[in-house]
C-alpha cells in the first residue's frame, strides 16, 4: 500500500525547510531593519537628533556606524537586544530598558586614524594620540558637535572643553602650549573692553572658546566694580556717564538690572500716599533717589520731614 503524500521523505523536508526559512525570516528581518537610519529615528524621542544629523558633516554615516562599538561580539549583543525589543513591541510586551552609547574611540577609528591625523592643524599644536591615553578620553569628549550640534552651539573644539584640564587639573596652561600663533592684535576691535558686554550675554560659550571659563577669566574683572562706583552717589550722578557711553553700562548690566530703578510705576496720587511707606524708613526711598531729596522737597512745599 503506497504512503499518502504527507508521510513521504520529500514532504518532511519541505517542513524542515520551511520551518528554517521562517526561522530566519523573523532573525533576518529585524536585524535588516536594524541597519537602516529609518528604524533608529522611528521612535519621537529621536527625532531632534535626526534633524541634527542629517544638517552635520556625518549625514552620510548611519547611526549603526557610530553607536554600536566594532566587533562581532558587541554587534550581536545589540542585535540581539534590539530584535528583542521590535517583538516586544509587536506583542504589546515590555521592552528593555536598554540605552544607547556614545561612539567609542574605536568607532571614530574607523574612519579617522591617528596615523592620519596631523598633530599639528592649522595654528594649534593637538597630539590626539596622547590625548586618548590621558585620563579615559573618548572623542567625543572634544568633538561632540560634529553630528548633534545643539541650537547656538558653536562649531568645532570649544576653549572650554580644553580648559577642564589645561587649567584646573595641572596640565600645561600657557597658550604658546597649543596655539603655534598668537591671536592676531585684530581679533577685536579697539573699544571690545567696554562694548563687549551685549555680545557676551547673547553667545557666552563663543568668548569662552578662548578666555577658558568664567570663573578665572570674566570674574576676575568683574568682581570689582570700576572705582566711579564707590564715590557714595553713583547710583544718583551715573546718568552723565550711562547717556554718554551706554556700552559700558551694558558690558554688565542688563536692561532687567536697570529696569529696577528706571521702570518704577508710582500710583498717580503717590505725593499724597507716600507718607506711611517713607515712615517705615529711608532705606526703600533710597534705593533710586539721592540723601537730601527728600528733605529738599519739603522744604520747598513747607512741609515737615521726619526721617
Amino acid at each position: 500500500m503506497q504512503r499518502p503524500w504527507y508521510r513521504r521523505p520529500w514532504f518532511s523536508w519541505v517542513v524542515v525547510i520551511g520551518i528554517i526559512v521562517v526561522v530566519l525570516a523573523l532573525m533576518v528581518l529585524p536585524v535588516a531593519a536594524q541597519d537602516t537610519v529609518s528604524y533608529c529615528t522611528s521612535c519621537k524621542a529621536m527625532k531632534p537628533a535626526e534633524k541634527t544629523w542629517a544638517q552635520s558633516s556625518h549625514s552620510d554615516v548611519t547611526c549603526t556606524q557610530c553607536h554600536i562599538p566594532p566587533g562581532a561580539a558587541a554587534e550581536a549583543r545589540w542585535r540581539f537586544r534590539e530584535a528583542r525589543n521590535v517583538w516586544a513591541d509587536y506583542l504589546g510586551m515590555k521592552q528593555g530598558n536598554d540605552r544607547g552609547q556614545l561612539p567609542t574611540n574605536a568607532n571614530c577609528l574607523q574612519c579617522h586614524p591617528l596615523s592620519e591625523i596631523p598633530n599639528e592643524n592649522g595654528s594649534v599644536r593637538m597630539n590626539h594620540a596622547v590625548h586618548l591615553k590621558l585620563r579615559g578620553l573618548v572623542c567625543a569628549d572634544c568633538h561632540d558637535t560634529v553630528s548633534h550640534k545643539k541650537p547656538g552651539q558653536p562649531e568645532g573644539v570649544r576653549m572650554l572643553t580644553c580648559s577642564m584640564c589645561h587649567n584646573e587639573q595641572g596640565a600645561p596652561d600657557k597658550c604658546t602650549f597649543c596655539h603655534i600663533t598668537a591671536p592676531p592684535a585684530d581679533a577685536h576691535a579697539p573699544n571690545y573692553a567696554e562694548d563687549h558686554g551685549q555680545e557676551a550675554r547673547l553667545n557666552e560659550a563663543e568668548c569662552l572658546r578662548c578666555h577658558h571659563d568664567k570663573k578665572s577669566f570674566c570674574d576676575t574683572c568683574h568682581q570689582s566694580a570700576p572705582a566711579s562706583h564707590y564715590s557714595g552717589s553713583w547710583r544718583y550722578t551715573h546718568k552723565k556717564a550711562a547717556t554718554a557711553n551706554p556700552a559700558s553700562c551694558e558690558a554688565c548690566h542688563d536692561e532687567p538690572y536697570c529696569a529696577q530703578c528706571h521702570q518704577v510705576n508710582h500710583p498717580a496720587d503717590w505725593i499724597q500716599r507716600h507718607g506711611s511707606i517713607a515712615e517705615q524708613g529711608p532705606s526703600a526711598c533710597l534705593v533710586c533717589h539721592p540723601q537730601g531729596m527728600c528733605e529738599k522737597c519739603h522744604e520747598q512745599n513747607g512741609v515737615g520731614v521726619s526721617l
